[in-house]
């Protein structure tokens, strides 16, 4: 299982930074629960469960099929880069075991 921390600049919250860029301007991402706690991409199957942490964020990628956990990683991190730069300190990822 992979998990992303993102760690914001001060001043900033990433949780609402992303929560805002999703609803009004994401083209390939959308919210698959009215929570707003569930990220899909339109070409991964899988998710990626966000919660809110203290200003940061956890993401925990969620994917239907081994292989996709790559990819679905891969697309997040990416586009918290494109969208986030100036607003971002750190993306951690953390490896953790199935169990």
């Amino acid at each position: 299982m992979i998990v992303i921390q993102v760690i914001p600049r001060a001043g900033e919250d990433a949780y609402k930074l992303l929560r805002h860029k999703v609803i009004h301007e994401a083209t390939t991402w959308s919210w698959s629960n009215k929570k707003k706690t569930r990220l899909r991409h339109v070409q991964s199957k899988g998710w990626i469960d966000v919660y809110p942490a203290g200003g940061g964020l956890l993401a925990k990628v969620v994917p239907k099929e081994r292989r996709d956990l790559f990819y679905l990683a891969e697309k997040f991190m990416g586009r918290l880069v494109a969208w986030f730069e100036e607003e971002l300190v750190a993306i951690n990822v953390q490896l953790l075991d199935e169990e």
